[in-house]
């Protein structure tokens, strides 16, 4: 027995909200969140020391803004995509045979 119309499109509409919160969490923590590091707000002249699998990273503000930056991007194109895949196959779900 196949899935049925009702379940595919609130599937659909999950993904579509899914997606839209990524993009607006990835968007506002771009605009909004300041560089941190360990929790600490950085400064320009700052360099953060942490520890990753158990070695000790060293990055200037820089370095540590560019990682941000990288996630906040994947969260911002990967809200973009998941919205467009689910409106586009809830479009063509509704879309009437023929």
């Amino acid at each position: 027995m196949g899935t049925s119309r009702r379940s595919l499109r609130i599937a659909h509409l999950i993904g579509i909200g899914v997606g839209l919160l990524l993009l607006i969490a990835g968007t506002a923590r771009l605009l909004l969140v300041p560089v941190e590091c360990a929790g600490h707000h950085m400064e320009s002249d700052h360099v953060c020391t942490d520890t990753e699998k158990g070695h000790t990273v060293t990055r200037t503000f820089d370095q540590q803004r560019s990682l941000r930056n990288s996630t906040d991007g994947f969260l911002i194109v990967g809200g973009l995509v998941i919205t467009t895949g689910s409106a586009v196959l809830m479009r063509r779900e509704n879309k009437p045979a023929g």
